[in-house]
């Protein structure tokens, strides 16, 4: 049965801008703290621990504390509201369902997850984020605790509003018609953009939160879609198309194509002729893009994750050891649970040392070993092949292969992100072999560019780092993947030939730790032997960076853990016969 909080039975009008009036409850309140939450967030999903902690600690001192969801699907009830909140364990809490968005424009609600907190006359004394870090690990500071503690004290708040982050809240409303912003619409010129570079990841299945391939849902949406698109939050392509590409699976919106999404928001999401509306990428016929693989992989058994805390790199020991010299093609990436699944990596344990010493001897008694996700937590490894959402699986062309020589075990990290509630995930890899017809000629490999001296000074901005190595021999750039942590900014990797020429590798302006890719180019790159590869990257090692682990911030050195730092591009690369020459270069 959906509990309804008395304050809630009557709105009056407002009292004043900020002022919301309340009927008091039937124990004595203090104050009245609304949680707004969505359970298409997954930004407010993982809050779900916080939000019980908060009945927990304040319902016993005066703090009438409810969970609202305000707009989305009219179809998304009172029970569809009520199993949700069952299945976060959060029945304990009062629960409202703002279907019409009247709740959420008396407050004045945006984002969910926010906190917004009035006192027993009805008077908004706090509105904002709950506390500064989504990961509960990372969080130094509690804004709705200190903005509670000092209302039930009688004290005056502090900090009264702050940034509230996690996802825009939709309300049929906030599509308002703007002047001049007609004659975009859904059928005509936003589901082209939408087929082309979100539905891959934003439909049944898949590892969006939420759906954009059809129109009901990306109207429901259409806010969100302008704020992260002009942000460039999304699609999240970190890396400069012209710098190196174009790359594969490359999804960059065009400075037209923003604003064409801003304008059809705006006009308030028009339909246009559905009929004549593209249709979307038609989900897999098949779980294997490539057809039939030559071996499936996967963890002895289905791993666990808790409902909260801080992000998880595990390791999984998957198939037996190699009996042979193994050539593969492609490796296609599936987890089980898409919803916490952040990325993959597979690392070849050349010697099957690692899981020799690791396998089935985690403390936790589940499948693998915890991993800081600085490494690849493997002792002597090579690279198999990387995963994430919307990358399309390929298999590498003629003649090229990756190499997982015999007695070699093959060990897949998987990036957990938590969600609020307890999850398992089974992830399976398909592994794609040369057919014994094909002759290969060409082994791909990964040379590690870095600087392992790194030491990054608190309260500077631009902190910069350098690495540089020359190439013992002629070679074709395939890939590259940069990888940084919490405090990284950007990174620019060039090549620098014998004879002067510069040949742009990959550059990311706004680094963000987890969005980390391996980017592959449509047109390998070579580059002769003597080529010298360079690396500059910024680090914010500043109390204004907003994934700042440290306050305040500290001195920061290389180190395995996410609170440390690193500095690498992954380049992967093959080398070339000896026939390559400086006139092949790239112009």
């Amino acid at each position: 049965m959906l509990r309804i909080h008395p304050a809630l039975l009557v709105l009056p009008a407002l009292a004043a801008p900020l002022a919301f009036a309340a009927t008091p409850a039937k124990q004595a309140t203090v104050a009245n703290l609304y949680l707004f939450v969505s359970p298409d967030c997954p930004i407010a999903n993982r809050y779900a621990t916080r939000y019980t902690a908060l009945q927990r600690d304040y319902a016993g001192r005066g703090v009438a504390i409810t969970l609202v969801y305000s707009g989305g699907d009219a179809a998304f009830g009172d029970a569809a509201f009520a199993k949700w909140a069952k299945t976060r364990n959060l029945q304990a809490l009062t629960r409202v369902r703002d279907t019409d968005g009247s709740l959420a424009k008396r407050l004045h609600a945006t984002t969910t997850p926010q906190a917004i907190l009035t006192d027993a006359a009805g008077e908004i004394k706090y509105m904002g984020r709950i506390d500064d870090n989504a990961d509960t690990t990372l969080v130094t500071r509690s804004d709705a605790r200190d903005a509670m503690n000092a209302v039930i004290n009688g004290k005056p708040v502090t900090k009264t509003r702050t940034q509230a982050f996690g996802c825009a809240i939709e309300l049929p409303t906030l599509a308002a018609k703007v002047p001049g912003a007609a004659g975009v619409t859904y059928a005509r010129e936003v589901a082209p953009i939408l087929n082309k570079n979100c539905v891959s990841c934003h439909r049944e299945g898949d590892a969006g939160p939420f759906l954009l391939d059809n129109y009901k849902s990306a109207k429901q949406w259409s806010s969100a879609i302008k704020s992260y698109t002009a942000a460039r939050k999304m699609p999240p392509f970190k890396a400069d198309p012209h710098f190196g590409g174009p790359f594969d699976d490359q999804r960059v919106l065009s400075e037209k194509e923003i604003a064409t999404l801003a304008a059809w928001h705006d006009a308030g999401a028009p339909s246009g002729n559905l009929k004549t509306a593209p249709r979307p990428p038609a989900p897999r016929t098949s779980e294997w893009e490539l057809g039939t693989p030559n071996a499936v992989v996967t963890p002895s058994r289905a791993y666990t994750l808790d409902a909260d805390g801080g992000d998880v790199y595990r390791d999984f020991a998957v198939g037996e050891t190699f009996t042979e010299d193994t050539y593969v093609k492609a490796m296609e990436f599936l987890p089980s649970n898409r919803a916490v699944v952040h990325h993959m990596i597979m690392y070849i344990d050349l010697t099957g040392a690692t899981v020799a010493e690791k396998e089935g001897k985690s403390p936790d008694g589940q499948p693998g070993w915890q991993v800081s996700g600085a490494g690849s937590g493997v002792k002597t490894w090579d690279w198999g092949a990387g995963w994430a959402p919307g990358m399309n699986a390929a298999l590498l062309r003629p003649g090229m292969a990756v190499k997982v020589p015999k007695g070699a075990r093959l060990v897949l990290q998987v990036h957990y992100h938590k969600s609020g509630k307890p999850e398992t995930d089974r992830p399976r890899v398909a592994l794609h072999y040369a057919k014994p017809t094909e002759k290969i000629t060409d082994i791909l490999r990964v040379a590690a560019l870095g600087n392992p001296l790194l030491r990054l000074k608190p309260n500077v901005a631009d902190n910069e780092v350098k690495a540089a190595m020359i190439l013992p021999y002629d070679a074709t750039v395939h890939n590259v993947l940069p990888h940084m942590h919490y405090l990284g900014k950007t990174m620019t990797v060039t090549a620098l030939t014998p004879t002067g020429e510069t040949i742009p590798i990959v550059k990311i302006t706004d680094w963000e730790f987890n969005w980390q890719m391996t980017y592959r180019y449509q047109k390998p790159i070579r580059l002769p032997k003597g080529t010298r590869l360079n690396l500059v990257a910024t680090y914010d090692n500043t109390a204004d960076n907003p994934f700042q682990p440290s306050q305040p911030p500290i001195e920061v050195g290389f180190g395995e853990e996410t609170t440390d730092e690193m500095c690498f591009a992954f380049i992967g690369l093959t080398r070339d016969k000896p026939a390559s020459t400086v006139a092949a270069l790239p112009k």
